[in-house]
């Protein structure tokens, strides 16, 4: 069961950076869509499996590449359009 009555969108951003002094610039990027049907995809007890799995991303980056994700959310009816949830990038990409 789709219970559309939580976002009106969700998508997933996996970015390849370049570790660096300071900001970290972003070398490769690429959104996943679709996040949204999984987040409200349950049971008609309510039950929610809470799994997606992305394709995948590559760039030559180097050694000192790391990975890291942005998650963006819609939430239904709150008018506000697309929210960024930052995460913590991985050292090991």
């Amino acid at each position: 069961m789709d219970d559309t009555t939580i976002f009106d969108g969700a998508k997933l951003r996996v970015q390849i950076k370049q570790s660096r002094e300071g900001t970290d610039p972003v070398v490769a990027e690429r959104d996943f869509p679709g996040l949204e049907a999984r987040l409200e995809d349950s049971t008609a007890g309510g039950a929610r499996s809470g799994t997606y799995r992305t394709a995948t991303i590559s760039h030559r980056a180097g050694p000192s590449a790391l990975g890291d994700s942005v998650l963006f959310l819609d939430w239904h009816g709150d008018g506000r359009g697309y929210q960024r949830h930052d995460y913590t990038g991985s050292p090991t990409v």
